[in-house]
């Protein structure tokens, strides 16, 4: 059996972009997560959410909001490591952040 779940919780350092794959059938969401480790060190974790998890999350999601993310570790062909978000739960936004819908 073989079972993969990640559990983030951290701030958002870049608004959400809304992106189509090259085939133009795919739609989905980018972010990233700053996750704190302590004192004096942070890591930066690339997030991914697809269909309508992630129309809801460009919408809800913006630079320095909170954020709790499950989901699970996919690594590229090329090495790179991204979260795909099965789960966003949207915690406090900064003031000074108004999202248009």
């Amino acid at each position: 059996m073989n079972y993969q779940k990640v559990i983030l919780v951290g701030n958002v350092t870049k608004d959400a972009k809304r992106q189509t794959s090259k085939k133009g059938d795919i739609h989905f969401t980018t972010f990233s997560l700053a996750v704190s480790n302590g004192k004096d060190s942070t890591t930066y974790f690339p997030v991914v959410a697809f269909r309508k998890l992630g129309e809801v999350t460009a919408k809800y999601v913006a630079k320095g909001s909170q954020a709790l993310v499950e989901g699970r570790i996919q690594l590229s062909g090329k090495g790179q490591l991204s979260i795909i978000a099965d789960k966003v739960q949207f915690g406090a936004r900064p003031k000074a952040v108004e999202k248009s819908e």
